[in-house]
């Protein structure tokens, strides 16, 4: 189960928790949270737990943020939507806090082992796909977040996993409940339509439009005949590429960086290995765990006794072998690659030849032996100077970046109505652009979603302000101004006067060819034949052999509608029309017959199909239920 958990989990437990690592490196004021510091106050009570105010503010912000980066930078955030959003992120802790009580209530248990096994399986902890100790330390010194908060988050997640994917795993497609499926989904239908278009009308001279219906729609529908909104905007650019150029370290700096960090200039030793795994035996004996362990660790310690007096090593390594744990032991490794439990016995193995074990592990009792090391060496400096002048110039270049930003946020604050004080501390160009729209931007700056939407917002376009500043991408920051401003225009009748009358003649051929389709309509009701409608219309039908719902040799919508007529019974006729991009069509369906499958493979993915979502239906049930039963306390 956990291994199945592990797989139904990992992408989505993986991503909150990097999003929650990133989103901390932003925040503040809100340490105490992690650090356990005394509650500031309370938003809710779950069964009597409380659920914190620090712990919805942070919940909160990682929510806005996303709804700001789906809004588009600029645009504000209505007072609707941020209570909207409260209310959507409250509801979601105190879901969370509830199915997690639930899952320990009903006796759901993990272990530190599982979860540290799932710690080290988050790639963004790892290292050429190996768990990175340095890597963990790395990201978790550079945020608010403790390590004990990141397990208790695992913990919390695999809780609520195991009940949810249980339930869903679990679930049920019966065979009456996969035929009826098939039947409706695969269900075959044969038709006829008549494809009703501009030409079937019989007198086209009623589509006609005088001067007079043109100027009125012109003067009704004025709005839609303006050029539109368009404006320019000077800008200035602050670029990190631009700032690293100016970024040249000391050679007294390098040295001093390369010896402070000389751990990351160090190629770490490494190990080949080749085991012996003693497993141990399974639960269909008469014998208890414990005594079937120690049968396999007497049997390990006997096999390691044997090899120390002589006995071929590779003799037991081929007849006690693991292929799921020979790939996590093959080539050469580092102790960051090798799993924690073996960490320490690979660590003490010197030289080739020498054994370690019998250590327990997950699957049994392993022996090593280590068949060649490489020690660890050190880089020296000439042979690193390039990459740590590179690495320095890159901290220096994102410091003075991060520093030029707030500068540059500063000064255009103060001086609202121009960029040149910003531009001229900075050292920056004030660049223009040509002529854009909200809609389209040109080649230039322009270009970009998020510039356009901020050079029309309300504080830069009304009020003539200069932008907050614009992050077009982790390394350039711009802030920008309107230039020029073209409102929209009324264009000349004259210009627009084609375009009008082609408009409503279109009108007028639409609401023949609706009155036409319904008069088809009312005399099939009445017991009109095809070959009468064809005679009097002069109309032919298409013929649709039975074709599927999602065949495409038939417009779509035409497709939808007949399978939407209901099935002939006692000779009635089942016809409907639809409308189509060209005009309308009249469908007269002549037969349905069940779907069915081509083979057992087909037969297997509908049935899944369908357990996967009685699953989901019953785990929703399974919420509904524990929230119903949960004492809820909304704190003022």
């Amino acid at each position: 189960m956990l291994q199945t958990i592990r797989d139904h989990t990992q992408g989505w437990l993986a991503g909150t928790i990097v999003s929650v690592l990133i989103l901390m490196f932003a925040l503040w004021g809100i340490s105490a949270y992690f650090t356990g510091g005394a509650a500031s106050g309370i938003v809710a009570k779950v069964n009597g737990v409380a659920i914190t105010k620090e712990r919805f503010a942070l919940s909160y912000e990682q929510a806005r943020r996303h709804l700001q980066n789906q809004l588009g930078a600029g645009s504000p955030i209505s007072s609707k939507q941020e209570a909207n959003l409260k209310d959507r992120v409250l509801k979601e802790l105190i879901s969370t806090e509830a199915l997690k009580q639930a899952s320990i209530a009903q006796d759901y248990y993990i272990s530190t082992l599982q979860i540290d096994n799932y710690l080290e399986s988050i790639p963004e902890f790892q290292d050429n796909g190996h768990f990175s100790l340095a890597k963990f330390q790395e990201v978790m010194a550079s945020s608010l977040y403790t390590a004990s908060d990141l397990l208790d988050l695992i913990k919390t997640t695999l809780l609520i996993a195991q009940p949810k994917l249980g339930i869903m795993l679990t679930s049920i497609a019966f065979p009456d409940e996969i035929n009826n499926t098939i039947a409706l989904v695969n269900q075959e239908r044969q038709f006829e339509y008549l494809n009703l278009t501009a030409s079937a009308l019989k007198d086209p001279k009623v589509l006609n439009v005088n001067q007079n219906q043109v100027t009125t729609y012109y003067k009704e529908h004025q709005n839609e005949f303006k050029t539109p909104e368009q404006v320019s905007i000077d800008y200035v650019e602050l670029n990190l590429k631009d700032v690293l150029t100016s970024i040249h370290p000391s050679l007294e700096v390098l040295k001093n960086y390369y010896n402070e960090n000389i751990n990351s200039f160090t190629q770490p030793g490494q190990w080949k290995l080749h085991f012996i795994l003693i497993p141990i035996s399974d639960k269909s004996s008469n014998k208890t765990g414990e005594q079937r362990t120690a049968e396999a660790e007497a049997k390990a310690q006997d096999i390691l006794q044997k090899i120390r007096q002589g006995e071929d090593f590779e003799k037991y390594a081929k007849q006690y072998t693991d292929a799921s744990l020979q790939g996590d032991l093959d080539g050469w490794l580092s102790v960051n690659q090798l799993p924690t439990v073996l960490q320490k016995p690979v660590l003490g193995l010197s030289k080739a030849n020498l054994l370690a074990g019998p250590i327990r592990i997950e699957q049994g009792f392993i022996i090593l032996k280590l068949t060649d090391i490489q020690e660890t060496q050190v880089q020296a400096f000439e042979q690193v100077k390039d990459k740590v002048s590179e690495t320095i110039a890159r901290q220096q270049a994102e410091e003075k970046f991060s520093s030029m930003r707030d500068q540059l946020a500063d000064l255009t604050y103060e001086h609202p109505d121009t960029l040149m004080p910003a531009a001229k501390s900075l050292g920056l160009k004030v660049n223009p652009s040509g002529m854009f729209t909200p809609d389209k931007g040109g080649k230039d700056i322009s270009a970009n979603r998020k510039v356009r939407e901020v050079a029309f917002s309300s504080d830069v376009l009304t009020s003539q302000n200069n932008s907050d500043v614009i992050q077009i991408n982790p390394e350039t920051a711009v802030v920008l101004r309107v230039k020029s401003h073209l409102p929209p225009a009324l264009l000349p009748l004259n210009t627009v006067s084609k375009q009008i009358q082609d408009r409503l003649i279109a009108d007028q051929a639409k609401n023949a060819l609706s009155q036409l389709a319904d008069e088809i309509s009312q005399k099939m009701q009445k017991g009109s034949t095809q070959a009468e409608i064809t005679q009097t219309y002069k109309l032919y039908w298409n013929k649709v052999d039975y074709i599927g719902r999602y065949s495409n040799k038939v417009p779509s919508a035409i497709i939808e509608r007949a399978f939407q007529l209901p099935r002939t019974q006692n000779s009635k006729l089942s016809f409907g029309v639809v409308q189509l991009p060209t005009g309308y069509a009249v469908i007269f369906l002549q037969g349905a017959r069940d779907g069915v499958v081509r083979d057992q493979k087909q037969f297997d993915l509908f049935a899944e199909q369908i357990q996967n979502s009685q699953g989901v239906l019953e785990y929703e049930l399974y919420k509904q239920s524990v929230m119903q039963k949960a004492k809820i306390k909304m704190e003022s």
